[in-house]
């Protein structure tokens, strides 16, 4: 009873997040017109297996069930949901290839019905998909994103990649019994529905929580605004990677001061009067608080997340976010907020802008 209400209730929610999809004025970079089908099938599936299974109805039409072959495609656009999600420049026409051997099957079945062996075919078909499926998540986790808007919605990203794995884990182990299966077919659909509306809720709630998923980027673009623009990780608590032997020697010297010293480094690259005439070079840097260059070159390199240069620029940049969100570009133009941020050209400006935010000037100020 619990798992059929659930049901009815996840339908509803998929059929929402659907209709919130389509009624957003910014489109979402990182949704894609296979999440809205995959949300859609979801909605309705669930939506009348569970109004059927309360005795609302009677039975209801249901195609998976006349048609069990007609899973090929569903496997497919799992898949190229997470293609397109983890590589947004892919080619609708190349996607269209991969809905090729499911529609000459399907035309096949309407001549030649052999279920035992359209059965096993789909278990390869599954199974090759999934591993591809896997391989795209995996390519997305190994990837390494400049983007400072990358970095704040790049674990929310993961976290939803691992639960549409596991629900895609699901579907293929359901629908390979519900294939293989004469007799129960309808008792394993249920039982999908069932279990998997659990996985789905878990699904809508983190979706919910992170309006990204929903509203895409431009709705993260806000957040950054409305919050300073030092909230952005650059530093870490801990070494990013193993001490070099060459640099043990200094490193257990300095060990007990790198804390202190990386809290002077962010008090300067927060205080205007600093970055407003100074760029944040370590000689720069070695100078204004008094230490030796090399002991700073050893803080960057073990707990930066940037270059020395990069973090150069994303200073700069930050300080640019400040004066945009101070209502600098009311009165003055892009050159100029370059200029006073200390690129040395509206060129660089933009670049860097685009590299470290991942928009340009005129889309974050149009958000």
């Amino acid at each position: 009873m619990f798992l059929n209400v659930l049901s009815l209730l996840v339908g509803f929610l998929c059929l929402f997040v659907v209709l919130l999809m389509f009624l957003n004025p910014n489109p979402n970079r990182r949704t894609n017109g296979y999440l809205i089908v995959i949300l859609m099938v979801v909605g309705l599936q669930r939506f009348l297996y569970s109004i059927e299974a309360l005795g609302f109805t009677e039975i209801i039409f249901s195609p998976l069930k006349i048609k069990p072959i007609l899973v090929f495609y569903i496997v497919t656009v799992y898949y190229l949901f997470f293609s397109r999600l983890i590589n947004s420049t892919s080619s609708f026409k190349k996607e269209l290839l991969h809905f090729i051997l499911p529609t000459v099957l399907i035309v096949v079945n309407f001549w030649y019905v052999n279920y035992s062996l359209f059965s096993f075919f789909y278990l390869l078909y599954s199974i090759v998909y999934f591993i591809f499926i896997v391989g795209k998540v995996r390519e997305f986790f190994y990837r390494k994103n400049q983007s400072m808007l990358g970095k704040m919605s790049s674990q929310t990203i993961k976290t939803w990649l691992l639960l549409m794995l596991a629900v895609s884990f699901l579907l293929i182990i359901y629908s390979n019994c519900f294939l293989f299966s004469d007799l129960y077919y309808k008792i394993i659909l249920s039982e999908f529905y069932r279990y998997s509306s659990l996985i789905w809720f878990v699904i809508l709630l983190y979706m919910f929580k992170n309006p990204v998923l929903i509203f895409g980027e431009l709705n993260l673009l806000k957040s950054v605004q409305k919050n300073t623009p030092q909230d952005i990780i650059i530093w870490n608590a801990k070494p990013l990677r193993v001490i070099e032997d060459k640099d043990k020697l200094l490193y257990n010297a300095i060990v007990d001061k790198i804390d202190s010293l990386i809290l002077d480094i962010q008090t300067l690259q927060k205080s205007v009067p600093i970055i407003s005439s100074t760029t944040l070079t370590t000689k720069a840097i070695a100078q204004e608080l008094k230490i030796p260059k090399s002991h700073l070159d050893l803080v960057f390199k073990y707990y930066c997340h940037y270059s020395v240069n990069d973090f150069s620029n994303l200073v700069k940049v930050n300080y640019a976010l400040s004066l945009i969100n101070d209502g600098y570009l009311k009165s003055y133009t892009v050159a100029s907020l370059g200029e006073k941020c200390l690129f040395n050209s509206r060129f660089t400006f933009s670049k860097n802008f685009k590299k470290f935010i991942g928009v340009s000037v005129s889309d974050f100020i149009g958000t």
